[in-house]
């Protein structure tokens, strides 16, 4: 009786990870669909060899980009509009990096918890918007200009 019961329990068990393991694959697919489209417009239009990191941001719109080097090994950063791929190209040395980013979140908003970066564009600036949890457990958005890493929005509280 016993042995059955085991047999049962590890039978469920197992698929209750197998279709966990699908539904995580399944989820992922847009991300890697979009991550793969942004690196082929980014090669076209820009000339990216190397592929360092994928964004994906979503405010008002929806912009994919990529960071990496081109042909001359120059850093760039390659920003697609989600809707008719139109593509803006950066010079990662006329930007500030995520890391950046994330480092005058922190030194603005003190003692929060730095979550993600992710670029994208504000009309026509290129921004990044940092995402950190505050101490009560709320949510926040810090919105600075990836040229100069000047202070543009904060959402808090959510």
């Amino acid at each position: 009786m016993k042995k059955g019961i085991l047999i049962t329990l590890a039978v469920v068990m197992s698929f209750v990870l197998v279709c966990s393991i699908t539904l995580l694959t399944i989820s992922q697919e847009p991300i890697k669909k979009a991550e793969k489209e942004t690196i082929i417009i980014a090669k076209e239009a820009a000339g990216l060899v190397t592929v360092s990191d994928f964004y994906w941001y979503n405010r008002d719109k929806t912009y994919f980009s990529v960071v990496g080097s081109n042909k001359d090994d120059e850093e760039i950063m390659v920003i697609v509009t989600k809707d008719g791929g139109a593509t803006t190209i950066l010079n990662q040395d006329e930007f500030i990096t995520e890391q950046q980013a994330k480092e005058l979140t922190r030194e603005a908003k003190g003692s929060v918890d730095i979550l993600e970066a992710r670029i994208g564009l504000e009309g026509d600036i290129p921004i990044w918007e940092v995402s950190y949890k505050e101490e009560n457990g709320r949510l926040g958005y810090y919105v600075l200009t990836a040229k100069s890493g000047k202070w543009v929005s904060d959402i808090e509280n959510i």
